[in-house]
């Protein structure tokens, strides 16, 4: 069993107390267990951990305690997830083609890679080594899945889309369906317009629970390396989104929006079509962008604006009852009663 001395060595941690208490787990604050390693954020947090049986804490460097054995780092919660995979390490099938799946004779499957229950996977696919499809996947042709890639249960990737390395997309997720694309004919019927492109997905991006991610109209939409996308999320066709932007729960992207590197989009934001939202640009939940966002801007709101702007005008409309009062008070003073007199006839 790993001793706290281990630990550190690990996560590059400063240890403080007993080095050699050991550590057979992780665990959260409220449901800590003795031999178990926990994380504080703050001293409130820290307070918390020293009444639990916890073996260690991870802490920032600026914290002390004289209850606890504390591993300090730069970044807590980053080094709580290295422990977390080291003690518990992701189930993972082992290599193999499950007899009720359909794999067609072309594709191309690593040797390493694992296909799952009753996934199907059509010609001229590739999937790459340690890769996982889960049960119920689809893949449709031509289609690539990078090395240590997994799609769990049930997500459908259809013809020519690829998805880079090292991704993780869960269940229910449809990756490459059509854009909305119509054209009105004379008579006012929505005609089809096909959706020839496909969607490129880069190395080491999250995909969460049925969301869904349309294919170009021509082209390619595109998720950057790094990116993270929550639950319940929709991608319009031709998006390019760049690298590790966070994508937060039910987040609507129009077609042919650009999002720089690094920005946020918090739960809830819907997005004009062909817009750029700049790179550490941050949306805040619940807004509706209809102009572009330059970098590093915080905007929120809908329609949405600066921060500031938008915190303005809150506060005004907060004293805005109490301005229509005075000016009640101001009209009966002066006899008009919010009406203007009427002007004598000439």
């Amino acid at each position: 069993m790993p001793t706290a001395r281990d630990i550190a060595a690990w996560i590059q941690a400063e240890l403080t107390g007993d080095p050699d208490i050991e550590v057979r787990d992780v665990n959260a604050i409220d449901g800590a267990r003795a031999g178990d390693a926990v994380y504080a954020l703050d001293a409130r947090r820290l307070a918390a951990a020293e009444q639990t049986p916890a073996a260690v804490v991870l802490v920032p460097r600026n914290l002390a305690s004289s209850l606890k054995t504390l591993l300090k780092t730069d970044d807590p919660r980053v080094a709580f997830a290295t422990l977390v995979d080291r003690f518990r390490p992701p189930d993972k099938p082992l290599p193999g083609i499950h007899a009720s799946a359909s794999v067609a004779r072309d594709a191309r499957i690593a040797k390493t890679a694992s296909v799952g229950p009753f996934a199907v996977v059509e010609p001229g696919t590739q999937v790459g080594e340690r890769a996982v499809i889960g049960a119920g996947c689809a893949l449709g042709a031509r289609s690539v899945v990078g090395d240590d890639t997994v799609l769990s249960a049930r997500v459908a990737v259809y013809h020519d889309c690829r998805i880079g390395a090292r991704g993780l997309v869960h269940s229910g997720v449809v990756i490459g369906s059509d854009g909305f694309g119509f054209a009105q004919d004379p008579s006012g019927r929505h005609m089809k317009i096909r959706q020839i492109g496909n969607v490129e997905i880069g190395d080491d991006v999250e995909i969460g629970a049925n969301t869904a991610i349309d294919r170009a109209t021509f082209g390619s939409t595109l998720i950057g390396d790094g990116t993270k996308i929550d639950n319940l999320c929709h991608i319009g066709h031709n998006c390019r989104i760049g690298k590790h932007v966070l994508l937060a729960a039910q987040v609507g992207l129009s077609g042919s929006i650009e999002i720089g590197d690094h920005a946020i989009l918090l739960g809830q934001v819907g997005v004009k079509d062909h817009l750029r939202i700049g790179a550490r640009a941050i949306i805040l939940p619940q807004s509706g962008l209809s102009q572009d966002v330059p970098d590093g801007t915080v905007w929120f709101g809908s329609p949405a604006l600066p921060r500031m702007q938008r915190e303005r005008e809150f506060a005004a409309l907060h004293r805005l009852p109490e301005l229509l009062k005075r000016v009640s008070r101001i009209e009966r003073k002066l006899g008009t009663d919010g009406a203007e007199k009427e002007r004598p006839t000439e």
